[in-house]
Parts: structure tokens; sequence; C-alpha cells
């Protein structure tokens, strides 16, 4: 299947009642490590925790570069109260030719249970959908990692299916639970919620 993942859509800066998404600098590194480093934030994702702040200055200038080649990349994702750093909300991959891309995020253990990281992948969806034409969102998470199946659920994602042993990380193969949404499924929801927010 081929992937075309140069010339994305340069990522602009995404506000919501809480949140700014914005690009990260690497200014955003002791911010970044305060959460990748924490092991309840990195117990059910396939990437290894932060050991050192270097760990998170090098993983800031990979986003930069993917940033500067328009490569999938994530937005970091700063709570408006205090102008901090709490997460990362972006895309993982980017399929042109199909429309397609897959989303993902993290979110500081401190910051759980606000409904801040459902805020933020709302606002991302709704950029894909409307911004970009993308016609299928996707989102992948361990079976065991019920926060982010919840905040795809909430986001109006329908679980398609396990996919069995599908990536090998941390010493072992994982299953991943494959969640979905398409561009008529959101228009409906969107419209529904904006309904709400009115009122």
């Amino acid at each position: 299947m081929k992937s075309i993942v140069s010339h994305l859509p340069d990522l602009p800066t995404l506000v919501t009642a809480r949140l700014i998404l914005r690009k990260m600098t690497l200014d955003d590194a002791e911010d970044m490590f305060a959460y990748a480093s924490d092991q309840e934030v990195t117990k059910h994702v396939t990437w290894e925790p932060h050991i050192t702040i270097e760990d998170s200055r090098a993983f800031l200038l990979d986003v930069l570069e993917r940033y500067e080649k328009r490569l999938p990349a994530n937005w970091g994702v700063e709570l408006k109260a205090t102008a901090q750093l709490v997460g990362t909300c972006g895309f993982m991959s980017w399929f042109s030719d199909h429309r397609r891309a897959e989303i993902g995020f993290a979110l500081g253990h401190r910051y759980w249970g606000q409904g801040l990281m459902t805020e933020a992948v709302r606002q991302v969806i709704h950029w894909g959908f409307n911004e970009c034409n993308l016609n299928r969102i996707e989102g992948e998470c361990k079976p065991e990692n019920v926060r982010s199946a919840r905040v795809m659920e909430k986001c109006g994602m329908t679980l398609e299916g396990v996919l069995r042993q599908s990536v090998f990380a941390k010493g072992q193969y994982h299953d991943l639970r494959l969640y979905s949404i398409l561009r008529q499924e959101w228009q409906c929801s969107d419209d529904v919620f904006s309904r709400k927010a009115r009122h």
C-alpha cells in the first residue's frame, strides 16, 4: 500500500476551551520529561519511558525534523491556565492516497480524568476531516489501556477489532485494539456536539 507522507499541511495552532495545541520546541524538554518519565504514563504505551532529559530532547529534535519535512507529527498540548506542556496529540501515519490517518496521544498522569485529552483529540479529528479532507481516522491502543480506549470512544470512534500481536515492544508482542471514525460519522456527531454547546 502506497503511503505519501510528504507535503502535508503545516500544523496550525489549534485552540480549545482549555488547551492550546501548538508545535513543540526544545524549550518543552523539561515539561515533556516530567510526564514521559512517569511509569504510570508509559505503562500501557509501546514507547519506552524517558530515562533522562536528554531522551526528551532527542524526541523533540525528531519532532522538529518531522515538522520541517512535513511528516506526520504531534502537536504539543499546552494547558492554557499554566502555559505548561502536559502532553502530545497528533497523527502517527498519513496515507494521502487513501485519505486516511492514524492518531495518537499521551497525557501527564496528574491531568487524567479531566476530559483534557478528549478535548484535544476532538480538535485534531475536526482539523483532519474539515481542513485536510480525510475520510478515515484510526487509533490503536493496548487492550489494557482503558483510558485511551475511553478517549477514542468519547470522540465517536468505533472499535473494529483486535490486531493480534501487532507490535513488538518492550521485549514482547502486543495486541492492539483498532478504533476508527469516518468523515460522514464525524459530521453527524460534530453537528450534535455543536448544537449541545450552544445550549
